[in-house]
């Protein structure tokens, strides 16, 4: 059997930002995956590159873009396995580069599915496109390709043409006519259908690249989400520790509140004892110890309560600041709501505007159209979106999804066994209803039978 590449020069051309910084034939592209040449310039890197496949007049004629990793040494990672020329042979068309709709291979367009994370997508942009990058390096044969020099047709031709037989004109330019309407009619259709898988291949790169960007943003967001809710556990913590010693200066300040009492106590019976000297001695005493007693119970107030006004102004900072973190992460996460929606509004406003529907496949719905407003609400909760189109709560839909998922008998006897019979299943979530559709006949007519007791 034939070579389909024997007529086709193979070269690999490495990307570096927009421009290409590496071009080599494909026997030295092999050298490289053999671990002989290393590529100082990728050391510890992750390198965008293109298996190309040219014809003999420097046209491309197809295309498989992948990534390829490199060692601390510059060396090809040995575990890199991409079938290159399965990939071409495989994959679809792309436009055209000179020579038809190329054979192309990306991360958007990938024959096997295991080898996606393998690719990447060009950039179709206008002031870096790829496969303008690729058009130049290919004419410009930095390589040294063979080229094919067109054999030359007007000396084929050369010599006396054969008198033409007479011919009715007219029905001659009527055929003629009918030709060249048949010829541009199908070659405009093959530029048109050309052009719509272009744009499809574009539509589905500025999709992937705008799931990227939504992917990192939304990390981003949980982790600035979780450094405020551990913030948060943080001064809770605080917020625990100061209550906690609010209550030990309280159960203090009551144990001295209790010790005062006691000496109080003390010195009045002492007072008593000594009534039986003199009344001036007495009143002395009685003096001494109230002025003694107020002294120490002013100190011992006021520091009680200097302390308490110390933890009780900490603890209303504890609570603002609280307060204050938990709009802030309310914030946040409306922020990142707006952020979304307003994010993928400018890319849906413009498939909308171009005709493109989007449409996701709901249970019980089929293919439905999601409308551009109702994209933030489908996104945050899917299953409820769903059961609000059906008709139903979300509830009935989540019972009704697990039938539909495994039509069977959900009754349970008195020892705790599923009964697990197959049932008819309930095709539309408006049609099931809980305790009736997920039961067998027999367990039907057990139903039937209490509620008519019941009655």
């Amino acid at each position: 059997m034939p070579n389909p590449t024997a007529e086709l020069h193979e070269a690999v051309f490495l990307f570096q930002d927009a421009q290409i910084s590496r071009e080599l034939l494909y026997p030295e592209f092999e050298a490289v995956l053999d671990g002989f040449i290393p590529f100082p310039d990728f050391a510890s890197a992750t390198a965008r590159a293109v298996y190309v496949q040219i014809d003999q007049s420097l046209r491309v004629t197809g295309a498989v873009f992948f990534l390829i990793s490199f060692d601390a040494a510059g060396m090809v990672d040995r575990r890199w396995n991409v079938p290159l020329r399965q990939l071409i042979d495989a994959t679809g068309t792309g436009p055209d580069m000179g020579a038809g709709a190329i054979k192309l291979a990306c991360y958007s367009q990938c024959p096997i599915a295991w080898h996606q994370k393998n690719l990447w997508d060009p950039i179709m942009e206008s002031g870096g496109s790829s496969f303008v990058a690729l058009r130049k390096a290919a004419k410009s044969n930095r390589l040294g390709l063979v080229v094919k020099q067109p054999a030359n047709v007007e000396k084929a031709k050369a010599g006396k043409q054969p008198a033409k037989p007479v011919v009715d004109h007219a029905r001659e330019q009527a055929v003629l006519e009918k030709k060249l309407h048949d010829h541009y009619t199908q070659e405009l259709r093959d530029k048109m259908a050309l052009l719509i898988k272009e744009q499809r291949l574009r539509i589905a790169t500025l999709m992937n690249q705008h799931q990227a960007k939504v992917h990192g943003m939304q990390h981003e967001h949980q982790q600035r989400v979780l450094a405020y809710q551990q913030k948060c556990q943080e001064y809770e913590q605080i917020n625990r520790d100061l209550e906690e010693r609010n209550r030990t200066f309280k159960e203090g300040l009551d144990a001295q509140a209790n010790k005062i009492e006691g000496m109080r106590e003390y010195f009045a019976h002492k007072l008593k004892a000594a009534q039986s000297g003199e009344s001036n001695q007495i009143q002395m005493l009685q003096e001494n110890f109230a002025l003694e007693m107020d002294a120490k119970i002013r100190a011992a107030t006021a520091e009680l309560r200097e302390m308490l006004d110390m933890r009780e102004v900490e603890l209303f900072y504890r609570h603002q600041n609280e307060t204050a973190l938990k709009e802030e992460i309310v914030n946040l996460k409306r922020e990142q709501q707006q952020m979304l929606k307003n994010s993928g509004d400018q890319l849906l406003a413009r498939l909308t505007k171009a005709g493109v529907n989007l449409v996701t496949f709901m249970p019980g719905l089929g293919e439905a159209a999601v409308p551009l407003d109702d994209i933030g609400v489908y996104l945050e909760d899917p299953q409820g979106y769903a059961a609000n189109k059906a008709g139903v709560s979300e509830a009935i839909y989540l019972a009704w999804l697990e039938h539909h998922q495994s039509p069977c008998c959900n009754a349970v006897d008195p020892k705790g066994h599923a009964c697990g019979r197959s049932i008819s299943l309930i095709e539309t979530p408006f049609e099931f209803h809980p305790g009736e559709s997920d039961r067998c006949s027999q367990h039907q007519s057990m139903v039937y039978s209490r509620v008519a007791e019941r009655r």
